[in-house]
């Protein structure tokens, strides 16, 4: 990667400086163990509307904010007992929880809505800094609103690099997936909002609970009640057309096409068959396809025709972003 002025080493200079820069309320671009994460003071409404605007996000997408530790963020939110041995299992880590807020949380984070999305990141930089901090950070992907998820710090840059104040460089996401977000209004009946790295067999294992999935987000207009619902999410310029998993010795890419499959195949068609893993693993698939995604973008295809995960596990999270992305 070229040197860059905004792109920032993870050391204790850099570190100081990004806390700094957030105490001033300006906007800084972080790492976390799911993707890179624009980020600015969760208390200050002024942050809060920055990102927004930087992002380009609408108002009624609300903004998951990030603690250094469970007890900071309860203190924020009226807790169940379900939460907090949620927190105890997943915690620090990529799940995200939605929850009763309390004042202290502005409603312009939470789309005005009495509840907020609240997780403590396990990235060791991110949380670094965050002990720096006297407050919590909202932080939604460091990307322009609706376009694919930047998973480097060079993601960041080439999008957004001339509008924030710097780039917490903590290397590629360890995940490479937004987190999972469990809507606890009801801690009897906990609901998948949006599927993520921890799935709906873990947190069904740990809370000895049935867990629901959404079936429809709304499209009228009105708040959302987690980010990342919308239909049409996480999409490059190119079109993206999907196909079913194992279907992809039976598609032949017509010119402009580039053809993105879960596994290396035994023969390379050619220059325009890429992979998304070695043996097919789900982990690696999900590391791998906004990096590749991010990068066939810029090579003037028409369109990318990607391979389908197998509808399980960490597949389901996989999936949806497909599906947003190629709608």
């Amino acid at each position: 990667m070229r040197a860059s002025k905004k792109i920032l080493p993870a050391n204790q200079d850099s570190l100081g400086k990004c806390a700094e820069l957030l105490r001033e309320d300006e906007l800084v671009a972080v790492p976390t163990e799911t993707v890179y994460g624009l980020a600015g003071n969760a208390l200050s409404e002024d942050a809060v509307r920055k990102i927004f605007e930087v992002k380009g996000r609408p108002l009624i997408d609300p903004l998951i904010s990030h603690f250094k530790n469970a007890k900071s963020a309860f203190e924020h939110v009226e807790a169940a007992e379900v939460a907090e041995r949620l927190a105890d299992a997943f915690w620090p880590g990529p799940l995200t929880l939605v929850l009763p807020k309390r004042e202290s949380i502005p409603d312009l984070v939470t789309a005005g809505l009495p509840t907020a999305a609240i997780r403590v990141p396990s990235h060791p930089v991110l949380r670094e800094l965050l002990c720096k901090l006297e407050f919590p950070l909202a932080a939604p992907s460091a990307n322009p609103f609706g376009y694919v998820s930047p998973t480097r710090p060079e993601h960041v840059e080439k999008t957004l690099g001339s509008r924030i104040a710097a780039i917490l460089d903590g290397g590629p996401c360890m995940h490479g997936l937004e987190s999972t977000v469990l809507d606890l209004r009801d801690p009897d009946e906990p609901t998948i909002l949006r599927p993520g790295p921890i799935t709906l067999q873990e947190i069904e294992q740990k809370t000895g609970l049935k867990v629901g999935t959404l079936q429809k987000a709304t499209e009228d207009g009105s708040p959302q009640t987690a980010p990342g619902l919308l239909s049409k999410h996480y999409s490059p310029h190119t079109d993206i057309v999907l196909f079913r998993n194992g279907r992809g010795s039976e598609i032949v890419p017509t010119k402009g096409d580039a053809l993105i499959l879960n596994r290396k195949p035994e023969q390379v068609s050619g220059n325009d068959t890429y992979w998304l893993s070695e043996d097919g693993n789900l982990g690696d698939i999900a590391r791998s396809f906004f990096d590749l995604i991010q990068k066939l973008d810029r090579r003037n295809y028409g369109r990318l025709l990607i391979e389908a995960a197998p509808d399980s596990g960490l597949g389901v999270a996989i999936n949806d972003r497909l599906k947003r992305a190629a709608r």
